[in-house]
């Protein structure tokens, strides 16, 4: 084996072939080293990544019309429209209500809550309602049907009207 010394500021061992061990010199003390270094890179205008708009759907809301009549029993009947998703739907209503006296004519609208989809807005509701006109007034109510959607409405009445009781109504989309 042979083994060679150099001087300098790194040493590197190689292991030539029958097991002889050389040293060489990697730098040596004095002498300049040229690093080349890369030319910058031009100023590229930076790629800005927009994330789409997320545009949620309005809450699903009815306006509806009643009309009713009623000298203790009372019966209603009414048209409206609900908007759900961005689309409207009309819808037809029938009622029956105890503790209702008078004429009156109805404009109610509110939001609607616990809608998954539209086929559970169909059905049968019930509410709970106290509210009285003499020409004009007004009332809040909410219902809920079988299916667990809630309207919860805000109405003005014309007419002459007492409201105080239990109330159900069948809605059907037309």
């Amino acid at each position: 084996m042979r083994k060679l010394f150099t001087y300098g500021l790194g040493l590197s061992l190689a292991l030539a072939p029958m097991f002889s061990v050389q040293v060489a010199k990697a730098d040596m003390v004095g002498e300049e080293e040229v690093i080349a270094v890369p030319a910058p890179r031009e100023m590229v205008e930076p790629v800005v990544v927009q994330q789409p708009q997320v545009v949620a759907p309005p809450p699903a809301f009815v306006e509806l019309q009643r009309s009713s009549i009623g000298a203790g029993i009372g019966i209603s009947w009414g048209h409206g429209t609900l908007s759900f998703e961005g689309n409207s739907y009309a819808f037809s209503l029938k009622g029956l209500s105890v503790g209702d006296v008078g004429a009156a004519k109805i404009l109610a609208e509110g939001r609607v809550e616990n809608m998954e989809n539209l086929a559970d807005f169909a059905g049968t509701y019930v509410a709970v309602e106290a509210g009285g006109a003499a020409g004009k007034g007004g009332s809040a109510v909410s219902m809920m049907n079988e299916h667990g959607v809630t309207i919860n409405l805000a109405s003005t009445r014309d007419g002459f009207g007492l409201t105080l009781g239990a109330q159900g109504f069948a809605i059907a989309l037309d």
